[in-house]
């Protein structure tokens, strides 16, 4: 019995290694250069640099606007039925990138002293990240659609490795500054590896795949906005409100819950392939089946990372970050760990499931109107309870929304599926005998 679990899932298992090991290169790297910041920073600058890193976290969202992920999911068919498209679609996608970020760079230089006022200086300092990420991202995509596991880990490991030493350095030496050189530093070596190792490159920009992958990623794009508006923009209204101590509290919790999640993130980015496989193929009952174990799975283990965290989290950070060890932080913490399960499992199911099955859409409008309630119930719960009010907000809407998507994902799929559709045929008055299976 082993031995055939083995080999059923043996490209699965080796996928998810490379994976793992290309993902503490591209988000674990960032992770720890962040807690690099928060170790030499004051709270305040650390929260300074948190609230700088949202704003432009917004504008990489608005820059991107989902083509990285569709990106992805359109090599894995091409690849599937269409390769002879394979060699276009990353430099048509990276040119329509360079394009918006440039008109976006271009209005933050005009207008940006008005909006940002004393952060404009760090802000004009990272507008290359502006164009870094997005490109690095794109490529990304590309070698996940190939399943170029082994080559993106080698990639990112040897150029996260030099840059979480550059990165050592410049934040002891230049605080606040260095903090910011050591994101545009990491992914501009990224982004050059990244496109200078990929065969699948012609010089040439084709309008059909970039009309076809544009209208996918505008729905990913909207979807990405909304996510801002029920995560990222907490940050935007604490800083609003004068909450910039907070700030970092914040993400410090955030930070940790983005290095446990990533295994989970590539779990779902390697399951994805086969999710457009059985997609392309109307196999609905594959992907339903599937998801129901994988649920299963997240969210046990989400609950025990949850227990495990409230006990290990506060002697850690006593020892490491000491300056940030309050009881303004435990309570954050203790708030946001009750929806540590919920974001393991969203980030499996997204990644591995909706966006792969080309429902994006489902993820777009329930974290559009979930985003939207955030920022209502953001700036009604500050009033009624100070500071603390945005973090239940955060546990509520986001457990609620997880939830609604979950089930309207699992819908879709099955009035989708065909064999449920002949079965559902067979089951009204009449159906068994006048029913004709050509007709399927």
């Amino acid at each position: 019995m082993f031995k055939k679990l083995y080999n059923t899932h043996k490209r699965t298992g080796r996928d998810f290694l490379w994976r793992a090991l290309q993902m503490v290169g591209k988000q674990g790297v960032p992770c720890l250069i962040f807690f690099i910041a928060a170790k030499f920073l004051s709270p305040e600058s650390f929260g300074d640099f948190s609230y700088l890193m949202a704003v432009v976290g917004l504008l990489i969202i608005i820059c991107d606007f989902g083509f990285s992920t569709a990106v992805s999911r359109y090599v894995a068919e091409y690849n599937f039925r269409q390769s002879e498209k394979l060699n276009n679609i990353l430099f048509s996608i990276s040119i329509v990138s360079i394009g918006i970020s440039t008109f976006i760079s271009a209005v933050i230089v005009l207008l940006g002293g008005r909006v940002f006022k004393d952060n404009f200086r760090y802000i004009l300092c990272l507008l290359p990240y502006l164009f870094l990420m997005p490109l690095t991202s794109i490529a990304d995509g590309m070698y996940r659609g190939l399943k170029q596991f082994k080559k993106l880990a080698l990639i990112s490991i040897i150029v996260g490795g030099f840059s979480l030493a550059a990165s050592f350095f410049l934040i002891s030496r230049y605080l606040l500054i260095g903090a910011i050189l050591s994101q545009i530093i990491l992914y501009f070596l990224m982004a050059v590896a990244l496109f200078a190792f990929q065969r699948n490159l012609k010089i040439r920009f084709d309008k059909g795949i970039f009309a076809e992958v544009a209208r996918y990623a505008i729905v990913l794009g909207i979807a990405g906005v909304a996510f801002f508006l029920y995560t990222r923009v907490d940050i935007l209204i604490l800083k609003q409100f004068g909450y910039v101590v907070e700030i970092g509290y914040y993400e410090i919790v955030n930070r940790i819950f983005q290095m446990l999640i990533i295994p989970f993130a590539i779990l779902g980015q390697v399951v994805a392939p086969n999710t457009v496989k059985y997609a392309t193929a109307n196999d609905f009952a594959e992907i339903r089946s599937k998801l129901k174990k994988y649920a299963a799975f997240c969210l046990g283990i989400g609950l025990v990372l949850g227990v495990c965290l409230h006990f290990g989290i506060p002697p850690a950070l006593q020892t490491v970050l000491p300056q940030h060890h309050t009881a303004q932080f435990l309570m954050i913490m203790n708030i946001l760990l009750v929806l540590l399960p919920f974001k393991v499992f969203g980030t499996c199911l997204n990644q591995g499931f909706i966006v792969p099955a080309g429902y994006a859409k489902i993820t777009a409008v329930a974290t559009g109107a979930g985003g939207l309630l955030n920022v209502v119930l953001d700036y009604i719960f500050i009033d009624c309870f100070g500071y603390i009010g945005v973090f239940w907000a955060t546990l509520l809407i986001h457990s609620l929304s997880i939830v609604a998507v979950t089930a309207c994902f699992l819908y879709a799929i099955r009035r989708k599926d065909p064999q449920r559709r002949i079965r559902d045929s067979q089951n009204i008055p009449g159906g068994i005998g006048t029913l004709d299976r050509d007709d399927f």
